[in-house]
C-alpha cells in the first residue's frame, strides 16, 4: 500500500508527464508513409523530365513551399524522375532510397511519374499539377486521404479524385511532423 506522500508523488509525476509530453500531430492516415524528410530544407533534383513531368515537379515544389518546408533546386534530398514504367496501376510513386543511420528519416526521397499511366485518357495540365502536389505531399510525410478524412474533397492527397492543392489539414500535418 502506498503512503499519501508516495501517491502524491505518483500523481504529480503523471501530471507532469501529460504536460511535458509532445502534442499529438494532425493525423488522417498521413504519417508513417515512410518518407519522413530529414529536415525542413529540401533540395530538388529533376532528372531529364518530360514537359508535363517538369510542370508537375514545379507545382509540387510550390505546394510544399506552403508548409514549413523550404525548397531549392539542387541535389541531395528529393530526386524526380519520369519514365514509361508500364501499366503498373500507379500514376506516381514516392519512396525513400537512402535512410539515415537510425532509420528515422529519409536522406534521399525519390519521386517517379509514370508516363504510361498518365498518357491513358489524355491527362490535363491540372491532372499533372494534382499529381505533383500529391507526390510532393508524400515527401512531406503525408499519406493518402479518402472521403472520410477529406469530407470537402479539397486535398490533393486523395487517390480517387484530382484536387490541386494541400488543404489546411495537410499543411498542419506537415508542419507538426517535420
Amino acid at each position: 500500500m502506498h503512503s499519501t506522500r508516495q501517491r502524491l508523488g505518483i500523481v504529480v509525476t503523471l501530471s507532469l508527464a501529460g504536460v511535458l509530453a509532445p502534442g499529438v500531430p494532425a493525423f488522417a492516415s498521413h504519417d508513417n508513409h515512410g518518407t519522413d524528410p530529414d529536415n525542413r530544407n529540401q533540395y530538388i533534383k529533376k532528372v531529364a523530365l518530360a514537359p508535363n513531368s517538369d510542370l508537375a515537379a514545379n507545382y509540387g515544389k510550390d505546394q510544399l513551399e506552403r508548409s514549413v518546408i523550404t525548397t531549392g533546386w539542387g541535389s541531395g534530398d528529393i530526386e524526380v524522375y519520369d519514365e514509361f514504367y508500364g501499366n503498373t496501376g500507379w500514376y506516381g510513386y514516392t519512396d525513400c532510397t537512402d535512410w539515415n543511420v537510425l532509420w528515422t528519416s529519409c536522406d534521399i526521397i525519390r519521386v517517379r511519374f509514370n508516363l504510361t499511366n498518365m498518357a491513358v485518357g489524355g491527362t490535363t495540365t491540372n491532372t499533372w499539377r494534382s499529381l505533383g502536389c500529391h507526390e510532393f505531399g508524400h515527401t512531406g510525410d503525408l499519406g493518402h486521404r479518402n472521403s472520410a478524412t477529406d469530407t470537402d474533397n479539397n486535398s490533393c492527397m486523395r487517390e480517387e479524385i484530382w484536387p490541386l492543392n494541400f488543404d489546411q489539414h495537410d499543411l498542419n500535418a506537415i508542419d507538426s511532423g517535420v
